[in-house]
């Protein structure tokens, strides 16, 4: 299978992000990976030149988006639009396309048959504005870009607007270039650039009501790949439940502290599936 892998990355060093290029690599072996990154404007600025001497030296395919834009923890919508772009202008077609972050791992080879088995993986619940009880509703409520999109995609429906974790969403490559399109239509604007304090994760709105608009009310939605850990210490048999559930195939967050008992697990698990390979 040939996979593009999409990633805003941010940082001072380039350590979190060669070892997720590693860990990529041993997990979803013998896939042809080619890996699209967006690195952010408050990041180290050798970063980018630093990470592709080393994608080069280590023979990962890596491509750079060419524009660098503002994110946040807790909006990457302007690195999603930076990384359609590359990937639709690049000279490569894939069979499918995964989005991440740069501080997840994945945690067992069993994220193969999930790719190849499942056609669309996104967090997929109804948006329900305030009676959600979502911090960011009141945000997301008063978007302009989400108003006009209702009003010219979903006819004006607002209850047909889904929301949803995206870290591990996946999806066909015919599927992502009918996405890349719209979502670049609607929400490639300077919107958060000229009223930062307004950001809030428009992806986590717009990924998965996009995808419900294409694929249509009865297609099987999967969950994301990676697991967002409900606690900060995350213990070694959480991780086995996960990976015996199948519920689960990575873990976000997990490469921030590498002095845990769980990172550490993680590198063993990885260590393991390198020896078996």
């Amino acid at each position: 299978m040939r996979l593009a892998l999409l990633s805003p990355i941010h940082g001072q060093s380039i350590d979190h992000i060669a070892r997720q290029l590693e860990n990529y690599r041993v997990f979803l072996a013998p896939f042809e990976l080619r890996h699209y990154f967006h690195v952010s404007l408050e990041s180290h600025p050798d970063l980018q030149s630093q990470l592709s001497a080393f994608a080069e030296r280590e023979g990962h395919s890596v491509v750079f988006a060419k524009r660098s834009r503002p994110t946040w923890r807790a909006c990457t919508a302007y690195a999603l639009c930076e990384l359609i772009k590359t990937v639709l202008s690049d000279q490569h077609s894939h069979d499918k396309v995964l989005i991440h972050t740069d501080t997840d791992l994945l945690v067992s080879s069993d994220v193969k048959k999930q790719l190849i088995m499942s056609k669309i993986g996104c967090g997929n619940r109804s948006f329900r504005g305030d009676k959600a009880g979502w911090k960011w509703s009141n945000k997301a409520q008063n978007d302009r870009r989400i108003q006009r999109f209702v009003a010219e995609m979903l006819d004006g429906d607002s209850s047909q607007l889904r929301m949803g974790r995206v870290c591990g969403a996946h999806m066909p490559w015919s599927v992502f270039k009918s996405f890349g399109v719209i979502y670049n239509a609607y929400f490639d604007t300077s919107h958060f650039e000229k009223h930062p304090q307004r950001h809030w994760p428009l992806t986590e709105v717009a990924i998965p009501t996009i995808l419900r608009l294409l694929e249509g009310p009865d297609q099987r939605f999967r969950d994301p790949l990676i697991k967002v850990p409900k606690t900060k210490n995350v213990s070694c048999k959480s991780i086995d439940r996960m990976i015996k559930r199948r519920d689960g195939f990575g873990l976000k967050k997990i490469a921030r502290d590498t002095d845990s008992e769980a990172f550490h697990y993680v590198m063993h698990l990885q260590a393991q599936a390198a020896g078996e390979a």
